[in-house]
């Protein structure tokens, strides 16, 4: 049996080629409830499935979002995604994910191949901080929604996690310990390569004041333990304030490897909590974003950025609120 035509559909549906094509790409003006269900059982019955490619040709739509993503290793990255294809799926979109590698030329040559992809919007979790590094996109007249980090100047709809916030109000419990901190820690990867480090970095800072915080860009788990090491042998009882889980996970192993007590010797907090957190004894104050909520609300805003493109004339920053997760580290 050979593949079914649309019009062998339209025909059995009882409705002219046009009206199934219009059903088909969801326009559903001026078509009674009555035809559009007579459609749907049709299509469904016949298990018709329209060339995405005839479909994308003769309405200039693909149906098709890209996706690009610094480093799909983790688990805030999986779970974004989710949020993302989740939204899509209910518009009946197609996804093209791509993973950078954390490299910003790799990221520039995926972009342009999304581009000759013809998809129709890009959602994208940038490693620049510049806005002119992607003026190609804007160019082109694709939609584009930023997450996780933001790009200065502000030029396209940026869903990110409250940040400064959340760090101000973690650092803020140092004062409530009943061993006194006498400094912070800050152990990030690359701080100023992100907006999102820099932004934890200044909230943790404002929260501990006025104690003095320094900072530790994580080269090695070596580098880390030494520098634990000195402060403890200093007679110092510092707050340890990790980024993000990753960095978290390597403190957290150094800790365990020197015999450190928690919160005794030091204390300890960070950025997400994948459910494990709360596991270690004897349970680690955590910010726990919520990476699906922040896909799907980047979906949602692309979306209707495709269907009224005059919307991204104005850039909008939306900050999902975390939740704090309060244990004993501190």
């Amino acid at each position: 049996m050979g593949k079914i035509t649309i019009q062998e559909v339209a025909q059995a549906a009882g409705v002219s080629k046009a009206t199934l094509s219009r059903f088909l790409n969801q326009n559903y003006s001026h078509m009674s409830e009555k035809t559009r269900q007579r459609i749907a059982e049709t299509v469904k019955a016949m298990d018709y499935r329209p060339s995405r490619r005839a479909q994308s040709l003769k309405t200039n739509h693909s149906r098709l979002i890209g996706i690009m993503i610094a480093d799909i290793s983790n688990v805030y990255v999986s779970l974004l995604l989710k949020g993302i294809t989740s939204y899509l799926k209910t518009r009946d979109y197609q996804t093209l994910i791509m993973e950078s590698g954390n490299s910003l030329e790799q990221e520039q040559q995926q972009l342009n191949q999304m581009l000759d992809q013809s998809v129709e919007g890009i959602i994208l979790q940038p490693n620049s901080r510049k806005s002119s590094d992607y003026d190609f996109i804007a160019a082109a007249t694709v939609p584009l929604v930023l997450i996780d980090r933001e790009t200065w100047p502000p030029q396209w709809d940026t869903i990110v996690t409250n940040n400064f916030h959340a760090s101000y109000l973690l650092g803020q419990q140092a004062q409530w310990s009943l061993k006194p901190y006498t400094m912070g820690l800050v152990v990030s990867e690359n701080i100023h390569a992100v907006s999102t480090r820099e932004q934890r970095l200044a909230g943790f800072i404002e929260g501990v004041a006025p104690l003095n915080v320094e900072t530790l860009e994580l080269q090695d788990i070596a580098t880390l333990g030494d520098r634990v090491v000195e402060l403890v042998e200093q007679k110092e009882h510092p707050l340890i304030f990790a980024n993000n889980g990753q960095v978290l996970a390597a403190i957290l192993q150094i800790v365990q490897t020197l015999t450190l007590k928690i919160p005794i010797d030091v204390g300890v907090a960070g950025y997400d909590d994948w459910n494990w957190a709360g596991l270690v004894s004897p349970g680690i104050s955590t910010i726990e974003q919520h990476p699906d909520k922040i896909g799907y609300l980047a979906s949602q805003t692309l979306v209707k950025l495709i269907q009224s493109p005059d919307q991204s004339e104005v850039a909008r920053i939306h900050s999902y609120p975390a939740t704090i997760k309060l244990r004993s580290s501190i």
